[in-house]
């Protein structure tokens, strides 16, 4: 498992508790999740970058043959970098899209999402990419604000960045900047309750499992705190149209949101990786993080059965969560029970050290 934030641990607790051995990599020793007992850790000098290269080969020197072990990747960058070198990497890892790789890797980028809409017939927001702040104005006279604009590239200074008006982009342009080009692109209305997300886990197309859930709350804008099991034929019949014909292996998902006339718009993919909705999919009887490990192993899969029973919430990010939900959701505290992130009594490590630094006010 490459990188210990939230997710990762996640993802190592799931292994962990089927007797699966785990090693982590990460480049921050500070982080809570080196503090687990799920994991082997090993702190390296980058999980990103190319050093992550190095240190994948690193680890396989160490290891020896034959352990080719199943890797496990934890944001959209380390995809990237993966991919770059996918040769080299897959005769030392099992890795569950190393064959659809060239594939994949465009599928990264905001600016490839529009075409893989209109082949596919699903809705995309209208959209225009800027590379230089200078152009703006005039890419921008056609396009109805508010708009919100991502950066092209996986792991960048920013997210999203919603700007009412004209003036108001440009006055969000020293946070931007450092991330050109982006897509800017109008602004679906809506708040997060009405984004949900559909994941599969695949097998050269074949849906071996399958997710679907619903956002009640990001902090800040596009990183999920708060989420809740959904099963939604439709929101998964539009997953499965974006990745049909691909041929792709492994977890992926589709982030999609219902405008207030029903009709439900493209946000972006998840490709190469589980997104944060793994540890929402595992509470809930879909652990795509044991599904994949197994699927590599070819070990025997049986079909899982989605649960409505578990809401996911990431303290860690998002402290003020479970007040949001007392005064803005309460009926879903009555109906189900809090996947956190962190808390684990057979796991307590992340949790303790997470929580001493929120008492005492420290970045986390």
């Amino acid at each position: 498992v490459v990188g210990l934030c939230a997710h990762g641990v996640g993802m190592a607790r799931s292994l962990h508790r089927d007797g699966i051995q785990v090693v982590a990599l990460e480049a921050n020793a500070a982080l809570p999740g080196v503090r687990t007992r799920c994991a082997s850790v090993r702190i390296v000098a980058d999980i990103n970058g190319d050093g992550l290269i190095d240190a994948l080969l690193a680890l396989a020197r160490e290891l020896g043959e034959p352990a080719r072990p199943v890797l496990l990747l934890t944001n959209d960058r380390m995809v990237e970098t993966v991919s770059r070198h996918i040769a080299t990497l897959e005769e030392l890892f099992r890795l569950s899209w190393g064959h659809a790789a060239a594939t994949l890797a465009p599928l990264l980028a905001k600016d490839r999402i529009e075409a893989r809409c209109r082949e596919t017939g699903l809705n995309y927001p209208r959209s225009v990419l800027v590379s230089d702040f200078a152009e703006a104005q005039e890419k921008l006279t056609s396009t109805a604000f508010p708009v919100i604009a991502k950066p092209t590239r996986p792991v960048s200074a920013f997210k999203t960045q919603v700007s009412a008006s004209f003036e108001a982009f440009l006055a969000a342009r020293a946070r931007m900047e450092a991330s050109l080009p982006i897509v800017v692109q109008e602004f679906i209305p809506g708040d997060d309750t009405v984004i949900r997300f559909g994941a599969l886990y695949l097998d050269e197309g074949r849906v071996l499992a399958r997710f679907e859930g619903r956002k009640l709350r990001s902090r800040p804008m596009g990183h999920t705190t708060i989420a809740v099991s959904e099963p939604d034929d439709q929101v998964h019949a539009l997953a499965l149209r974006f990745f049909e014909g691909l041929n792709l292996s492994g977890p992926v998902s589709l982030e999609i949101k219902r405008d207030p006339q029903g009709r439900y718009w493209v946000i972006e993919p998840t490709v190469g990786r589980t997104d944060f909705w793994a540890g929402l999919c595992a509470a809930n009887g879909v652990d795509m993080t044991l599904i994949e490990y197994r699927a590599q192993t070819r070990q025997p899969l049986q079909t899982p059965s989605q649960r409505r029973s578990h809401l996911w919430m990431n303290g860690e990010r998002d402290p003020g969560a479970v007040l949001w939900l007392l005064r803005h959701a309460p009926a879903q505290l009555l109906r189900h029970r809090i996947r956190g992130v962190y808390a684990s009594l057979s796991d307590p490590g992340p949790w303790l050290l997470s929580l001493g630094r929120l008492i005492a006010a420290e970045p986390v």
